[in-house]
């Protein structure tokens, strides 16, 4: 846990690198073998940590321009951090080079990118279908195979009569159910890939599933069972839970930074976000740039290279028949 915690520290870290304010030959630092500027420390601030600064800072901006942190949620945020390290916190806060106010302003940033992902990258009807979900437990089985015709030919032995717990001892990889004819017993919305779940959830009982695809391989899916969940409570007592658990997921598959970088790109583009200086515009122009343009972006450049590659060669032929002539 105490990794991830530190983890939240890399943002203020860098923040706290930004300019500091006084006469440019005012000295920050002195020493018996010279002394340091606010003009050299802003330079070389800049230069370090610049475009990063830049971009926490639009971040920022454009977020809080449509989501509200309240000084409540920080300060629960900090005190569960502070718990978490105990005695050790403001040791770890003075390692990471960080104030309490420092470290407080990151809760802030990373807390709007939160809401945001809330918001923008979980879908309403994907979370309805989680609710939906909840209610309901299932027992089931499966078998594993790594490609789609073994999948097939798994489902036509099981249809022409072999007995599914035999087959999954004799094909599945997943070798930790596959000794016990595939059984998985009593699982819940969340505890599978998401591809097996939602095939799993649409099932009717002592139904073979087609071949399921996941991360995994393909799976041959049957429930044979299925129990109400009690204490669920209404849709909206659970949507924040929901939403929590499935930006949970998107975390620990790392799709959350990518979807987090699109976001604040077209909301950066919408305000119109823009910098006079000149070595900050090749950083803000990424920033502001959405992974789909990119990849646009690098399959033109491709085509463009591809194209000039075929005309120097169309070139190089001609100057060849040319000289043979």
């Amino acid at each position: 846990m105490k990794k991830t915690v530190l983890s939240l520290t890399l943002a203020a870290s860098v923040l706290a690198l930004g300019a500091c304010s006084g006469g440019d030959s005012k000295a920050i630092v002195t020493s018996k073998v010279g002394d340091i500027s606010v003009a050299d420390f802003n330079e070389k601030a800049k230069a370090l940590t610049g475009s990063y600064v830049m971009q926490q800072l639009v971040t920022e901006k454009v977020l809080a321009d449509k989501y509200e942190v309240t000084d409540k949620e920080i300060k629960e945020a900090y005190d569960t951090t502070a718990s978490q390290f105990g005695d050790g916190f403001t040791q770890a806060l003075a390692e990471s080079g960080l104030t309490e106010q420092g470290f407080k302003d990151s809760l802030r940033v990373q807390l709007l990118q939160e809401k945001a992902l809330k918001d923008q990258a979980i879908k309403e009807e994907d979370v309805k279908r989680y609710y939906e979900q909840m209610k309901t437990e299932l027992n089931g089985r499966h078998i594993l195979v790594a490609d789609e015709k073994t999948a097939k030919e798994v489902i036509a032995k099981i249809k022409g009569g072999a007995k599914f717990a035999d087959v999954a001892k004799e094909y599945s990889t997943d070798t930790g159910s596959a000794k016990n004819g595939g059984e998985l017993g009593w699982f819940s919305v969340g505890s599978m890939v998401d591809e097996f779940n939602d095939a799993a959830y649409a099932l009717e009982l002592n139904t073979l599933s087609e071949p399921v695809k996941s991360s995994f391989g393909y799976h041959v899916i049957e429930i044979t069972d299925k129990r109400d969940v009690k204490g669920v409570g209404e849709f909206k007592d659970e949507e924040d839970n929901i939403r929590s658990t499935m930006l949970n997921k998107l975390n620990q598959t790392g799709e959350a930074q990518t979807i987090l970088k699109d976001i604040v790109a077209k909301m950066a583009k919408d305000a119109d976000v823009k910098t006079s200086d000149k070595d900050l515009k090749e950083s803000l122009k990424f920033f502001t740039t959405t992974s789909e343009e990119q990849a646009k972006a690098a399959e033109e450049a491709a085509k463009k290279a591809e194209d000039n590659a075929a005309k120097e060669s169309e070139d190089k032929a001609e100057d060849t028949d040319k000289e043979t002539k």
